[in-house]
């Protein structure tokens, strides 16, 4: 696999992450919270399956 794409996927993984947490540090979740997390967990599933599809 060509580093370079590893190296952004990753990157890509760590930035949703991140943002993960921090909407699940806030207190009190608004609707469009959850809607954020549930938004970025079909992103990390999506880089997921994309790493999984490059390995092959």
């Amino acid at each position: 696999m060509n580093l370079d794409i590893d190296v952004a996927l990753k990157k890509h993984v760590e930035f949703v992450l991140r943002k993960m947490d921090e909407i699940e540090a806030c207190e009190q979740l608004s609707i469009h919270n959850m809607a954020d997390l549930d938004r970025y967990a079909h992103i990390l599933r999506n880089l997921a399956q994309t790493h999984e599809a490059i390995m092959k």
